[in-house]
């Protein structure tokens, strides 16, 4: 095997060079027991390839491509940090930008709260986490039914209960306290709080309940680059760079996960619980504010807040470093306001800017803005939420099937899924145009 060895943040850690395999499937090949609370899954005997396949590399602490609702993930097992130290060196990724920690029901999220200490001398076994004491182990079942004594789900901040079961499984990841088994590279070195999510794509679900093991997958792309909705976005960046690709077609959401903080000290102001975005994404900040209570005064960073420290040590990714970015240079056409004179301001700003343009461009608009010509690749989006959908499908197709030497994107107002794709295409854009 040829081993490549990478050095990030002065970590040297070796790469594997692997011939990837693609394997197709489908979430009708599978049946959960359970929406929310049990992992235990029946699956038709055509989806034993990549389910047997998928669960071999994880447990060997390799990394796997795996579908979510949203992006594309990079999957390693969480309870190995060299596992873990793999997902950063595949991805050319930053050591001290963390990682989200994927489980495939409550119960997977409570075991992590019982389970030894990740410095432990004694390796973590493979649990289902399912009701079951011959597969999760007696210790682990007997800990688990000790603490449903107390209430119900006694390791999950009582804050999070409500939001867990409106919006879970799905693209909302939470701020929740590190358990012990959670090596600090999960959470980029530092810190003492770890983003879980639980996500519904039924294949991502199964992959994570088959291996037994809580996967941290940050997006399964080269850093820095627009994140895959593809299993051909995962390949393009990735090939020879991992063993596995598991291909269930385009992702549903296409942008990342909204990331949600009511538990640290971030989450409070004068003592009081002000829960708060850290960062936009598939589940809308008008969906949060809606549960009410504490929600009705739900943040934004950046928009209503910052932090120096979060700006130093991120409890959660997107917030550190240039993200998105394809390698033509994007010209994003910011709206100033939600009104049809800003929208007018855009068409003719961008029209005016693509007379001057040498080379070909690729644009993308929200509606027809009336852009036509030889040298112009334009891609015409429904609204804020299909823009949402298509953006990093559109960015990539631009860049490395057009070739364009420029991309012009009219932005949207940041009310509703707009908040995450403006948050997005802000990162990835080099130049911004405010109308």
């Amino acid at each position: 095997m040829l081993i490549q060895r990478l050095t990030k943040m002065g970590i040297s850690t070796a790469v594997t060079a692997f011939n990837t395999k693609v394997l197709p499937a489908s979430a009708a090949q599978i049946t959960f027991s359970s929406m929310l609370e049990d992992g235990a899954f029946t699956a038709s005997t055509d989806a034993a390839p990549w389910i047997n396949a998928s669960r071999d590399a994880l447990r060997g602490n390799m990394c796997v491509g795996i579908p979510t609702e949203t992006v594309y993930g990079l999957a390693a097992n969480a309870l190995d940090a060299s596992a873990v130290q793999q997902i950063f060196a595949v991805k050319g990724r930053p050591s001290d930008n963390p990682l989200i920690v994927h489980v495939s029901s409550i119960r997977m999220l409570r075991a992590l709260y019982h389970l030894p200490a990740c410095d432990d001398a004694q390796k973590v076994q493979p649990f289902l986490g399912t009701d079951n004491a011959a597969l999760e182990g007696s210790a682990l079942h007997a800990a688990l039914q000790a603490a449903e004594q107390t209430g119900e789900w006694p390791e999950i901040p009582q804050a999070y209960h409500d939001v867990i079961r409106k919006f879970w499984p799905g693209a909302l990841t939470l701020i929740m306290p590190r358990p012990p088994c959670i090596p600090i590279e999960v959470l980029g070195g530092h810190g003492t709080t770890v983003a879980v999510r639980f996500p519904s794509h039924t294949v991502a679900r199964a992959a994570i309940a088959a291996c037994g093991l809580p996967l941290a997958a940050p997006s399964a792309n080269a850093s820095g680059r627009p994140s895959p909705t593809l299993a051909a976005h995962v390949r393009h960046d990735l090939d020879g760079r991992l063993p596995l690709i598991i291909d269930s077609g385009p992702c549903d959401v296409g942008v990342e996960s909204t990331v949600l903080d009511a538990y640290s000290s971030n989450a409070y102001v004068d003592g009081e619980l002000v829960p708060c975005i850290l960062r936009p994404g598939g589940v809308t900040f008008e969906s949060l504010q809606s549960l009410g209570g504490a929600y009705e005064r739900l943040r934004v960073y950046r928009r209503d807040f910052t932090s120096t420290e979060m700006e130093v040590n991120p409890t959660t990714p997107g917030m550190k470093y240039r993200h998105y970015s394809p390698t033509a240079p994007v010209y994003l056409f910011v709206p100033s306001d939600a009104s049809s004179a800003s929208c007018a301001r855009q068409r003719e700003k961008m029209h005016e800017l693509l007379a001057q343009q040498k080379g070909k461009i690729g644009v993308v608009t929200v509606g027809d803005m009336g852009i036509s010509g030889a040298d112009h690749v334009v891609c015409v989006t429904k609204d804020a939420a299909d823009l949402a959908h298509r953006i990093f499908a559109v960015l990539r197709m631009l860049d490395e099937d057009e070739h364009v030497d420029k991309i012009f994107v009219q932005g949207v107002d940041e009310s509703n899924e707009g908040m995450a794709v403006m948050n997005r295409l802000a990162k990835a854009a080099s130049h911004h145009i405010v109308c």
